[in-house]
This record gives structure tokens, C-alpha cells and sequence, in this order.
């Protein structure tokens, strides 16, 4: 099994919605004719009161699960579905692509209405609110009034919190998995570093396979810090399939060949600019750094300094599942702490659950045995029996 999502190897069947256009940005660009890719699974009932939103992490697809226009699997494949975590016999999930990803939603690679060439390096500056607005615009192309839950992991971890301190009372209840009120400088240095390689390419014009090249060493750093070392060790520790190889590194060790076949697989399906902008997005998002508008009638984001206290105040959650694992090197468990103790500040009740997984930060991916029980008692609501202890997770029920 791989370690790591990857987007499809083809495009999904996913449907298109338009977004109003122009659709404002936050730092102030705008996108005309811009649209969101969206698939979804399971039924709407008729009072449209069982929708879920789900989010997705940096690099994936609208194409969280198989369907009948598209029966491939999906990066969530085995959390949705009947009688599955996101049961789609009680609930109607609505998965986007991320705005400024490569799968169908309004990017980097898409074609800019101006100019009719790709907008490349003159996309708009993008935040994690757009992600979150745009994707809440397919949810209004639904007609749902408030959606039962909003779900998210990684990137989607954060994009949940931005979702629910911008659309306060939209969504009922609210699940992150490995996400964070606000990158750590750990993951920033990571993230830039990744930039600063691909954008060195990208800005000099560098095409073909210097730029190829580019993307996959981008992508190696990523991967690193996705997976646990002791995984790593396991699986690989130190075996040589060509001890003395004239590739760069001087060997060939099959954790070198597996980071090879990734990077090779990536580079085959993501646009660079969208990998540098999302990846960009991250590092800018701060939770803390949303108040009252001027009429004190709406939440916008501050150019001021981070007050999660009063970003907090904002948010009309009932409930609330934040789910981090401890051998996670991107988005480290202490992080998860903070984000449901500022949900227990905000008088949310909350569940806070630990888990230990060799998988690191793509456990969410990975280890179905540890997430579903989780997500199955949650999104069933209040009186649902909490799912059986196991000595590889921990919990605190905040309230």
C-alpha cells in the first residue's frame, strides 16, 4: 500500500459549479468565470439536513471514492460509503477540489478569460478562507441551509476551522484530523523549502525535464515529512539494490527507489504553480486572524495580530471531533491540543482523541482500523456509543 495520496490517474467524473464571478479573493484578487469540481455520495434527504462537507488535503482530487460515473478508487476509499465512516445510506457527502488545485477547479493551470493563456504565476494570491468560501459555494448550488458536519484532514484540517469561523452556524458539527489553527515554523521551513526549489524553476522558465526534476525533489521533501521514520525503518531500513549505482546520490537504496516511483507518480498528475500556491496558502492561514467586519455584521480576516480567543467567539458549532496522531512530523499532536482547547474555550463540546500510528501524518490514509470507529460514533450523533479503547490512541472529552 502506498504511503503517500496521489490524485487519479485520469480525471474524475466530477461536475462542475460555478462560482459567483468574479469571486472575490482574500488579499484582493478576484477569478472570473471561476468554478469549483465537486463529487458527491449518498442521497440529499428531502430536508437537505444531511450534508457533509468534505475537504480534502494538498494534492488530491474531488474523487474521494469509487461511484458509478467513476468507479476507480478514491483517496478516501475506504472511509466512504454504506455503512462506512461517512455512511452514504444516512449522509449525502460532497467532496471538492481544492480552488486553485489542478482537478477540474479554477487554478494556476487554468485558462485565464484575459488573456487566453494559463494564469501560471499571475493566479491571484490564494488563501485557505478561498478554498473554504468556494467550497461552500457548491454547497449553496445544493440549496443546504446548514450542513450536518464539515470534515477535513491535513490541509482540509485547517480549511474546516476557516470554514466554520467564516460561515459561523453553517455546519453543525466540525472534524479535524491532523490540522492546526496555524502552521508551525517546522512546516513552514518545509513547505518554502519545497517552494524555493520549484519556484527557482518555474520563474526562470525552465520547461521539460529540469522541471520535472524540480517537482520531484519538492515532492521527496513533502513525502519525508508525511510518513513516520520508524515506518521508514521497517519497511526499507538500509537494503541496496545497487550498492554502488552511478546515480547521483552514488547508491541505490530502495527507500531512494520508493521516493523515485512517488515523485516520478506526482509529477505525472499536478500542475507546479498549484503545488507552489496551496503549499503557499498553508503557511499564510492563521486562524486566530479573523474578527468583526466593519458593521460588526460579518467575519473577515485581520491584518492584525493572531487573538485565537476572539476568532474563537465567532464559531456556532454544537459539537466537535479533533483527531491528531502522535508520530505525526508535519502537523505535530501538540497542535491538535491547541485546536480543541480553543473549541473548548468557545464553549463547543469536544472530543479530543490521540492515536499513535507508524504512518505519521498519513495515517488518516492509511490505518482505517483506527479512524473509522472514530468518525462512525461522531457523525452519528450524540447518545452513540464511543468506539472501544485500543492501546495505540488516547482521549480527552473537552467540554
Amino acid at each position: 500500500m502506498s504511503m503517500s495520496a496521489f490524485p487519479p490517474e485520469a480525471p474524475s467524473a466530477a461536475r462542475q459549479v460555478r462560482l459567483p464571478s468574479p469571486f472575490r479573493l482574500q488579499a484582493g484578487g478576484e477569478l472570473v468565470d471561476g468554478e469549483v469540481a465537486v463529487e458527491t455520495y449518498g442521497r440529499l434527504t428531502p430536508g437537505r439536513d444531511n450534508g457533509i462537507l468534505l475537504f480534502t488535503g494538498l494534492s488530491a482530487s474531488a474523487h474521494a471514492a469509487a461511484h458509478p460515473g467513476d468507479p476507480s478508487p478514491g483517496w478516501w476509499e475506504a472511509m466512504i460509503g454504506p455503512g462506512r465512516a461517512l455512511d452514504t445510506d444516512r449522509h449525502f457527502v460532497i467532496c471538492v477540489n481544492s480552488l486553485g488545485s489542478c482537478f477540474g477547479s479554477t487554478g494556476p493551470g487554468s485558462v485565464d478569460p484575459a488573456t487566453g493563456r494559463p494564469y501560471g504565476s499571475r493566479f491571484p494570491e490564494l488563501r485557505v478562507e478561498d478554498i473554504a468560501r468556494a467550497s461552500q459555494a457548491a454547497v449553496d448550488s445544493f440549496g443546504i441551509e446548514r450542513l450536518a458536519a464539515v470534515v477535513g484532514s491535513s490541509l482540509g484540517g485547517m480549511t474546516v476551522l476557516a470554514h466554520a469561523v467564516c460561515f459561523p452556524g453553517r455546519a453543525r458539527a466540525l472534524v479535524s484530523i491532523s490540522g492546526a489553527l496555524a502552521g508551525n515554523t517546522g512546516a513552514i521551513a518545509t513547505r518554502s523549502l519545497q517552494r524555493e526549489i520549484l519556484g527557482t524553476a518555474l520563474r526562470s522558465g525552465t520547461e521539460g525535464p529540469a522541471l520535472q526534476q524540480a517537482m520531484r525533489w519538492a515532492r521527496k521533501i513533502g513525502i519525508l515529512s508525511y510518513v513516520g521514520t520508524e515506518l521508514l525503518q521497517r519497511r526499507f531500513a538500509r537494503d541496496q539494490s545497487e550498492p554502488f549505482s552511478g546515480r547521483a546520490s552514488g547508491t541505490e537504496f530502495e527507500v531512494e527507489n520508493w521516493l523515485e516511483h512517488l515523485a516520478q507518480k506526482f509529477v505525472r498528475q499536478f500542475d507546479p504553480w498549484a503545488y507552489w500556491y496551496i503549499s503557499r496558502a498553508m503557511d499564510l492561514f492563521d486562524f486566530g486572524c479573523h474578527g468583526a467586519g466593519p458593521q460588526g455584521d460579518a467575519v473577515v480576516h485581520r491584518h492584525a495580530s493572531s487573538d485565537v480567543a476572539t476568532a474563537a467567539s465567532f464559531l456556532r458549532l454544537e459539537r466537535a471531533l479533533v483527531v491528531g496522531v502522535r508520530e505525526d512530523l508535519l502537523f505535530p499532536i501538540g497542535q491538535q491540543r491547541e485546536v480543541a482547547a480553543m473549541l473548548q474555550g468557545a464553549g463547543i463540546e469536544t472530543r479530543f482523541v490521540e492515536l499513535s500510528s507508524p504512518y505519521g501524518h498519513d495515517a488518516f490514509l492509511t490505518e482505517r482500523e483506527l479512524f473509522t470507529p472514530l468518525l462512525e460514533a461522531f457523525l452519528r450523533g450524540p447518545g452513540s456509543p464511543a468506539p472501544p479503547r485500543g492501546p495505540r490512541d488516547s482521549e480527552s472529552r473537552l467540554r
